[in-house]
């Protein structure tokens, strides 16, 4: 039960220091989707259940307080998280170069899914002019999680040593 809460309270704080940075350094024009590399990060490394818990609430809060369609970015979070957990048993999840394309190819298909669902359900396209931001959306993201992932299982080693 602490986990549930405990992923619920940081999701809130991911998401809420993701859209300041957002707000402040980019002014809204480049998204910093430290969220995605986070789903991506817990369908290499985490149970399928934790893991969707994990992604639904990182999208439903995503959802909330980006001002989206309600459920859209939820959706997106768990495709991407399902994605990035049987495809794990098939990569080698520990090598740079799979994280880097695989993070890319999930932002790619994160864009293109928003995309879709905006054309559809409103009418608007917004791939017109939208190619080169979405390019450099991907790629700053795919750059971000070996650091990230790094970072993440360095912490994992020393969570365990003190537990030991």
């Amino acid at each position: 039960m602490l986990y549930y809460l405990l992923v619920l309270f940081l999701s809130i704080l991911l998401i809420v220091l993701q859209s300041t940075i957002t707000d402040v350094i980019f002014s809204n024009y480049f998204v910093f989707e430290i969220s995605l590399v986070v789903v991506i990060y817990t369908g290499f490394h985490l149970d399928l259940v934790k893991g969707t818990i994990l992604a639904f609430f990182l999208g439903f809060v995503f959802d909330c307080i980006g001002g989206s369609v309600i459920g859209l970015f939820t959706f997106v979070y768990i495709i991407v998280f399902w994605c990035s957990f049987f495809i794990s048993d098939l990569l080698d999840t520990e090598k740079t170069h799979v994280i880097i394309s695989f993070s890319f190819f999930c932002a790619l298909l994160k864009e293109i899914i928003l995309n879709i669902f905006y054309y559809l359900a409103f009418g608007v396209n917004l791939l017109s002019n939208m190619y080169y931001i979405i390019f450099m959306q991907s790629l700053v993201i795919s750059l971000i999680a070996p650091p990230f992932f790094y970072l993440m299982n360095r912490t994992e080693i020393f969570i365990d040593e003190k537990k030991v």
